[in-house]
Protein backbone atom coordinates (compact mmCIF):
# COMPACT_ATOMS: atom_id res chain seq x y z
CA UNK A 1 0.00 0.00 0.00
CA UNK A 2 1.24 3.29 -0.80
CA UNK A 3 2.21 5.58 1.55
CA UNK A 4 -0.49 8.45 3.10
CA UNK A 5 0.71 11.72 4.40
CA UNK A 6 -1.02 11.48 8.01
CA UNK A 7 -2.82 15.87 8.12
CA UNK A 8 -4.52 17.58 10.20
CA UNK A 9 -6.69 20.85 9.43
CA UNK A 10 -6.50 24.40 11.30
CA UNK A 11 -9.70 25.87 10.79
CA UNK A 12 -12.65 24.92 8.98
CA UNK A 13 -14.49 27.89 7.21
CA UNK A 14 -15.30 28.20 3.70
CA UNK A 15 -11.74 27.12 2.36
CA UNK A 16 -10.72 24.56 5.18
CA UNK A 17 -13.85 22.72 4.97
CA UNK A 18 -13.08 22.50 1.66
CA UNK A 19 -9.66 21.06 1.79
CA UNK A 20 -10.86 19.08 4.73
CA UNK A 21 -13.19 17.45 2.20
CA UNK A 22 -10.97 16.76 -0.08
CA UNK A 23 -8.14 15.81 2.37
CA UNK A 24 -10.71 13.42 4.20
CA UNK A 25 -12.20 11.90 0.36
CA UNK A 26 -10.17 12.83 -2.43
CA UNK A 27 -6.24 13.16 -2.07
CA UNK A 28 -4.94 9.83 -2.68
CA UNK A 29 -1.51 10.37 -0.99
CA UNK A 30 -3.40 11.88 2.12
CA UNK A 31 -5.29 10.90 4.77
CA UNK A 32 -7.08 13.82 7.78
CA UNK A 33 -6.20 12.19 10.73
CA UNK A 34 -6.99 15.85 13.10
CA UNK A 35 -9.59 18.93 13.12
CA UNK A 36 -8.55 22.13 14.83
CA UNK A 37 -10.91 25.06 15.36
CA UNK A 38 -11.34 27.68 17.75
CA UNK A 39 -15.15 27.46 17.35
CA UNK A 40 -15.09 24.00 18.27
CA UNK A 41 -18.62 23.19 17.19
CA UNK A 42 -17.98 23.40 13.72
CA UNK A 43 -14.26 21.30 14.27
CA UNK A 44 -16.93 18.88 15.34
CA UNK A 45 -19.52 18.65 12.98
CA UNK A 46 -16.71 18.48 9.73
CA UNK A 47 -15.14 15.82 11.83
CA UNK A 48 -18.80 13.62 12.28
CA UNK A 49 -19.11 13.81 8.28
CA UNK A 50 -16.03 13.04 7.64
CA UNK A 51 -15.07 10.03 10.07
CA UNK A 52 -11.86 12.00 11.54
CA UNK A 53 -11.68 11.40 15.18
CA UNK A 54 -9.70 13.85 16.85
CA UNK A 55 -10.71 16.77 17.31
CA UNK A 56 -9.12 20.34 18.95
CA UNK A 57 -10.15 23.67 20.10
CA UNK A 58 -6.56 24.75 20.58
CA UNK A 59 -4.46 23.79 17.73
CA UNK A 60 -1.13 23.54 19.81
CA UNK A 61 -2.54 20.48 21.06
CA UNK A 62 -3.00 19.39 17.26
CA UNK A 63 0.76 19.80 17.06
CA UNK A 64 1.59 17.65 19.68
CA UNK A 65 -0.19 14.80 18.38
CA UNK A 66 2.94 12.77 17.35
CA UNK A 67 0.30 11.59 14.50
CA UNK A 68 -0.13 14.23 12.84
CA UNK A 69 2.82 14.85 10.41
CA UNK A 70 1.60 17.87 8.46
CA UNK A 71 -1.00 20.55 8.63
CA UNK A 72 -3.07 22.43 6.13
CA UNK A 73 -3.94 26.33 7.84
CA UNK A 74 -6.90 27.66 6.91
CA UNK A 75 -7.12 30.05 9.43
CA UNK A 76 -7.59 34.11 9.63
CA UNK A 77 -4.63 35.24 8.22
CA UNK A 78 -3.83 37.35 11.30
CA UNK A 79 -3.49 34.36 13.56
CA UNK A 80 -0.60 32.29 10.86
CA UNK A 81 2.17 34.81 12.20
CA UNK A 82 1.58 32.74 15.58
CA UNK A 83 0.31 29.13 13.68
CA UNK A 84 3.06 28.54 10.83
CA UNK A 85 6.51 28.99 13.38
CA UNK A 86 4.83 26.96 15.54
CA UNK A 87 3.73 24.31 13.08
CA UNK A 88 7.61 24.14 11.99
CA UNK A 89 9.06 23.92 15.54
CA UNK A 90 6.94 21.20 16.20
CA UNK A 91 8.64 19.48 13.22
CA UNK A 92 5.09 19.70 11.53
CA UNK A 93 5.47 20.01 7.36
CA UNK A 94 3.30 23.04 6.40
CA UNK A 95 0.54 23.74 3.80
CA UNK A 96 -0.57 27.81 4.55
CA UNK A 97 -3.79 28.93 2.27
CA UNK A 98 -2.70 32.84 1.02
CA UNK A 99 -2.42 35.14 2.23
CA UNK A 100 0.36 33.61 4.22
CA UNK A 101 0.76 37.09 6.36
CA UNK A 102 0.07 40.51 6.64
CA UNK A 103 3.72 41.89 6.34
CA UNK A 104 6.82 40.73 4.73
CA UNK A 105 8.90 40.15 8.06
CA UNK A 106 6.27 37.93 9.26
CA UNK A 107 6.61 35.79 5.85
CA UNK A 108 10.12 35.89 6.23
CA UNK A 109 10.19 34.74 9.92
CA UNK A 110 7.70 31.58 8.79
CA UNK A 111 10.40 31.13 5.79
CA UNK A 112 13.03 30.69 8.18
CA UNK A 113 11.30 28.87 10.90
CA UNK A 114 10.02 25.78 7.88
CA UNK A 115 13.79 26.15 7.13
CA UNK A 116 15.37 25.77 10.20
CA UNK A 117 12.86 23.41 11.57
CA UNK A 118 13.42 21.27 8.07
CA UNK A 119 9.55 21.25 6.88
CA UNK A 120 8.20 22.12 3.79
CA UNK A 121 6.34 24.58 3.39
CA UNK A 122 3.69 25.73 0.83
CA UNK A 123 1.37 28.65 0.08
CA UNK A 124 -2.05 27.92 -1.38
CA UNK A 125 -2.18 29.80 -4.51
CA UNK A 126 -4.31 26.90 -6.65
CA UNK A 127 -4.38 28.73 -10.14
CA UNK A 128 -0.95 27.71 -10.71
CA UNK A 129 -2.48 24.22 -10.33
CA UNK A 130 -5.17 25.36 -12.62
CA UNK A 131 -4.92 22.78 -16.10
CA UNK A 132 -5.23 26.07 -18.33
CA UNK A 133 -3.25 27.71 -16.45
CA UNK A 134 -0.48 25.16 -16.57
CA UNK A 135 -1.04 24.91 -20.33
CA UNK A 136 -0.47 28.48 -20.74
CA UNK A 137 2.85 28.76 -18.88
CA UNK A 138 3.73 25.39 -20.76
CA UNK A 139 3.56 27.82 -23.98
CA UNK A 140 4.96 30.42 -22.49
CA UNK A 141 8.20 28.64 -21.39
CA UNK A 142 8.40 26.87 -24.54
CA UNK A 143 8.45 30.37 -26.73
CA UNK A 144 5.15 29.51 -28.13
CA UNK A 145 4.05 33.16 -27.62
CA UNK A 146 7.14 34.73 -28.34
CA UNK A 147 8.17 38.03 -26.38
CA UNK A 148 5.46 38.88 -24.14
CA UNK A 149 3.96 42.23 -24.50
CA UNK A 150 1.08 42.44 -22.13
CA UNK A 151 -0.87 40.43 -19.69
CA UNK A 152 -4.20 40.88 -17.89
CA UNK A 153 -5.61 39.38 -14.95
CA UNK A 154 -8.59 39.65 -13.47
CA UNK A 155 -10.13 38.09 -9.89
CA UNK A 156 -13.84 39.12 -9.93
CA UNK A 157 -16.15 37.70 -7.27
CA UNK A 158 -19.64 37.58 -7.05
CA UNK A 159 -21.97 39.73 -4.68
CA UNK A 160 -21.69 38.26 -0.78
CA UNK A 161 -22.06 40.11 3.10
CA UNK A 162 -18.44 40.68 3.56
CA UNK A 163 -18.30 41.30 7.32
CA UNK A 164 -16.38 40.53 10.46
CA UNK A 165 -12.04 40.33 10.21
CA UNK A 166 -11.98 39.25 6.35
CA UNK A 167 -13.07 43.32 5.56
CA UNK A 168 -9.93 44.68 8.10
CA UNK A 169 -7.17 44.70 6.18
CA UNK A 170 -5.03 44.99 9.76
CA UNK A 171 -6.57 41.32 10.41
CA UNK A 172 -6.86 39.94 6.76
CA UNK A 173 -5.14 42.16 3.98
CA UNK A 174 -7.74 43.31 2.28
CA UNK A 175 -8.22 42.92 -1.25
CA UNK A 176 -5.01 43.37 -2.40
CA UNK A 177 -3.55 40.53 -0.19
CA UNK A 178 -6.64 38.34 0.29
CA UNK A 179 -7.98 38.65 -3.53
CA UNK A 180 -5.39 40.52 -5.83
CA UNK A 181 -2.32 38.66 -4.82
CA UNK A 182 -3.65 35.89 -6.24
CA UNK A 183 -3.42 37.81 -9.63
CA UNK A 184 0.41 38.88 -8.75
CA UNK A 185 1.29 35.38 -7.84
CA UNK A 186 -0.18 33.93 -11.60
CA UNK A 187 1.44 37.45 -13.29
CA UNK A 188 4.90 36.00 -12.12
CA UNK A 189 4.41 32.64 -12.67
CA UNK A 190 3.46 33.11 -16.59
CA UNK A 191 5.68 35.77 -16.98
CA UNK A 192 8.50 33.78 -15.05
CA UNK A 193 9.67 37.64 -14.47
CA UNK A 194 9.45 39.82 -11.40
CA UNK A 195 7.02 43.16 -10.53
CA UNK A 196 9.70 46.28 -10.18
CA UNK A 197 6.76 49.15 -10.13
CA UNK A 198 3.11 49.19 -9.89
CA UNK A 199 0.66 52.18 -9.76
CA UNK A 200 -2.71 51.40 -8.45
CA UNK A 201 -6.45 52.70 -8.32
CA UNK A 202 -8.70 52.00 -5.63
CA UNK A 203 -12.45 52.73 -5.02
CA UNK A 204 -15.78 52.03 -2.77
CA UNK A 205 -18.45 51.09 -5.28
CA UNK A 206 -20.98 48.76 -3.39
CA UNK A 207 -20.02 48.47 0.09
CA UNK A 208 -19.91 51.59 2.07
CA UNK A 209 -19.21 50.04 5.50
CA UNK A 210 -15.41 49.55 4.07
CA UNK A 211 -14.20 53.30 4.28
CA UNK A 212 -13.91 53.45 7.84
CA UNK A 213 -11.41 50.62 7.82
CA UNK A 214 -9.72 51.60 4.65
CA UNK A 215 -10.85 48.74 2.51
CA UNK A 216 -11.60 48.90 -1.07
CA UNK A 217 -14.34 46.55 -3.26
CA UNK A 218 -13.06 47.44 -6.93
CA UNK A 219 -8.95 48.26 -7.76
CA UNK A 220 -6.89 48.87 -10.80
CA UNK A 221 -3.16 47.89 -10.83
CA UNK A 222 -0.73 48.70 -13.64
CA UNK A 223 2.68 46.82 -12.99
CA UNK A 224 5.77 47.15 -14.88
CA UNK A 225 7.84 44.05 -15.04
CA UNK A 226 11.55 42.92 -14.93
CA UNK A 227 11.68 41.65 -18.98
CA UNK A 228 10.01 44.62 -19.77
CA UNK A 229 6.42 43.80 -20.60
CA UNK A 230 3.29 45.74 -18.66
CA UNK A 231 0.68 43.92 -16.99
CA UNK A 232 -3.17 45.04 -15.68
CA UNK A 233 -5.03 43.64 -12.85
CA UNK A 234 -8.57 44.03 -11.92
CA UNK A 235 -11.13 42.88 -9.30
CA UNK A 236 -14.02 43.57 -8.16
CA UNK A 237 -16.48 42.56 -5.13
CA UNK A 238 -20.01 42.52 -7.13
CA UNK A 239 -20.05 40.27 -10.04
CA UNK A 240 -23.66 39.24 -10.62
CA UNK A 241 -22.94 36.70 -12.89
CA UNK A 242 -20.91 34.36 -11.11
CA UNK A 243 -16.99 33.72 -10.07
CA UNK A 244 -14.98 35.64 -13.06
CA UNK A 245 -11.37 34.85 -12.96
CA UNK A 246 -9.47 35.46 -16.39
CA UNK A 247 -5.96 35.86 -17.78
CA UNK A 248 -4.79 37.08 -20.76
CA UNK A 249 -1.24 36.89 -22.58
CA UNK A 250 -0.35 39.18 -25.77
CA UNK A 251 3.39 38.12 -27.46
CA UNK A 252 5.18 38.62 -30.61
CA UNK A 253 4.31 35.20 -31.53
CA UNK A 254 0.78 34.87 -30.42
CA UNK A 255 -1.21 34.77 -27.48
CA UNK A 256 -2.77 33.01 -25.34
CA UNK A 257 -6.57 33.39 -23.30
CA UNK A 258 -7.65 31.89 -20.06
CA UNK A 259 -11.29 32.57 -19.28
CA UNK A 260 -13.67 32.02 -16.22
CA UNK A 261 -14.49 28.26 -16.86
CA UNK A 262 -17.79 26.59 -17.36
CA UNK A 263 -19.90 24.18 -15.85
CA UNK A 264 -20.61 22.93 -18.63
CA UNK A 265 -20.98 22.77 -22.05
CA UNK A 266 -24.61 23.84 -22.04
CA UNK A 267 -24.76 27.57 -24.12
CA UNK A 268 -28.63 29.24 -25.13
CA UNK A 269 -28.58 31.54 -27.25
CA UNK A 270 -32.47 33.51 -27.67
CA UNK A 271 -32.98 36.71 -29.12
CA UNK A 272 -32.78 38.44 -26.26
CA UNK A 273 -30.25 36.76 -24.39
CA UNK A 274 -27.43 34.24 -24.28
CA UNK A 275 -27.81 31.86 -21.31
CA UNK A 276 -24.20 29.82 -20.35
CA UNK A 277 -23.64 27.58 -17.49
CA UNK A 278 -20.80 29.46 -15.39
CA UNK A 279 -19.08 29.10 -12.09
CA UNK A 280 -21.11 30.72 -8.91
CA UNK A 281 -17.85 30.02 -6.48
CA UNK A 282 -14.26 29.54 -6.40
CA UNK A 283 -15.08 26.12 -5.07
CA UNK A 284 -16.70 25.33 -8.95
CA UNK A 285 -14.04 26.82 -10.77
CA UNK A 286 -10.55 26.32 -9.37
CA UNK A 287 -12.04 22.53 -7.62
CA UNK A 288 -9.07 20.31 -9.64
CA UNK A 289 -6.63 22.41 -8.99
CA UNK A 290 -7.70 22.70 -5.08
CA UNK A 291 -7.47 18.71 -5.26
CA UNK A 292 -4.28 18.79 -7.29
CA UNK A 293 -2.44 21.60 -4.97
CA UNK A 294 -3.13 19.05 -1.91
CA UNK A 295 -1.54 16.19 -4.12
CA UNK A 296 1.84 17.98 -4.80
CA UNK A 297 1.99 19.40 -1.07
CA UNK A 298 1.96 15.19 -0.13
CA UNK A 299 4.41 14.40 -2.69
CA UNK A 300 6.37 17.25 -1.64
CA UNK A 301 6.97 15.95 1.65
CA UNK A 302 6.61 12.01 0.62
CA UNK A 303 9.50 12.15 -1.81
CA UNK A 304 11.39 14.69 -0.02
CA UNK A 305 10.96 17.77 -2.99
CA UNK A 306 10.39 21.16 -2.97
CA UNK A 307 6.90 22.57 -3.32
CA UNK A 308 5.75 24.59 -6.52
CA UNK A 309 4.35 27.19 -4.63
CA UNK A 310 7.01 28.24 -1.49
CA UNK A 311 7.30 30.50 0.74
CA UNK A 312 9.20 33.35 -1.01
CA UNK A 313 6.49 32.98 -3.60
CA UNK A 314 3.83 34.03 -0.30
CA UNK A 315 5.91 36.87 0.61
CA UNK A 316 6.28 38.34 -3.12
CA UNK A 317 2.51 37.99 -3.22
CA UNK A 318 2.36 39.89 0.00
CA UNK A 319 5.12 42.66 -1.38
CA UNK A 320 3.18 43.56 -4.24
CA UNK A 321 -0.03 43.99 -2.69
CA UNK A 322 1.32 46.22 0.42
CA UNK A 323 2.92 48.20 -2.59
CA UNK A 324 -0.15 48.73 -4.49
CA UNK A 325 -1.78 49.93 -0.80
CA UNK A 326 0.87 52.26 -1.22
CA UNK A 327 0.26 53.55 -4.46
CA UNK A 328 -3.03 54.05 -3.67
CA UNK A 329 -2.06 56.45 -0.62
CA UNK A 330 0.70 58.15 -2.50
CA UNK A 331 -1.58 58.60 -5.92
CA UNK A 332 1.91 57.80 -7.40
CA UNK A 333 4.20 54.67 -8.96
CA UNK A 334 5.68 52.25 -6.25
CA UNK A 335 9.13 50.57 -7.17
CA UNK A 336 9.33 46.88 -5.90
Amino acid sequence: MNKKLKIGIIGVGAIGRFHAENLARNIPNTSLVAIADSYVAAAKEIAAKLGVEKVYQDYNEMLDDPEVEAVAIAAPTFLKKEMVPAAARKGKHIFVEKPMGLTPEECEVMISEAREGGVKLQVGYQRRFDHAFVKVEKAVVNGDLGKIMIINSATRDPPSNPQGWSIDPKLGGGIWLDTSSHDFDAIRFLSKAEVTEVYAEAANLVFDHFKPLGMWDTVLVTLKLSNGALAHVDSCQWTVYGYDVRAEIFGTKAAAFIGMGQNSGARILKSDAAIEDLPKTFQERFGQAYRDELVDFADCVLSNTNPKVSGDDGKKGVEIGLACAESVKQHAPVKM
